[in-house]
């Protein structure tokens, strides 16, 4: 079995997500462990509570079952947030059923799909001057094939709608 280019991709830039993760967690461990060690157990809490982010969009996209187009998507979102662009991700129920995707998924989708990713990352490094970015992603199931729309936005203007169908 020989991994595609885009799995290839996927896989560094998963183990780079990882480890920045990673690093991320054992600092936040640490000013904790300090923190309790100091006897400041509300200080330790209170950091835990205002430090430590649970992303509902990384936990959403977590239900998809197919594992090229969740990389896909967990990189592209966790991209958005570096670049402090406040996402949204929605989806129909549907698509968190491995059945769905048995009939709406071909492998040649992922190129596609990262190449589409990667031009609306394009976008908002161009707009990161802009304050109060913020970024819908939709994934729906079309006649024509797997659409995703990616919508960046300011506080009064939409920057960027781009749609792409995988078919």
């Amino acid at each position: 079995m020989t991994m595609s280019e885009v799995e290839q991709v996927l896989l560094s830039e998963m183990l780079y997500w990882y480890r920045l993760q990673r690093h991320d967690f054992l600092n936040h461990w640490q000013v904790i462990m300090g923190n309790l060690q100091l006897n400041r157990p509300s200080e330790a809490l209170s950091y835990m509570q205002q430090a430590v982010p649970i992303s509902p969009e990384e936990q959403k996209i977590t239900q998809i079952p197919e594992p090229s187009l969740g990389a896909i998507l967990l990189g592209f979102i966790i991209r958005l947030e570096q670049a402090k662009v406040d996402t949204t991700i929605d989806f129909p129920g549907e698509m968190k059923e491995k059945d769905f995707w048995k009939d709406h998924w071909r492998e040649e989708y992922a190129g596609g799909l990262y190449g589409y990713t990667t031009e609306c990352m394009a976008e908002v490094i161009q707009s990161s001057e802009v304050k109060g970015l913020t970024a819908e992603i939709y994934l729906f199931d079309e006649p024509r094939g797997l659409t995703c729309q990616f919508m960046l936005s300011d506080e009064e203007t939409t920057l960027c709608d781009k749609l792409i169908t995988l078919s």
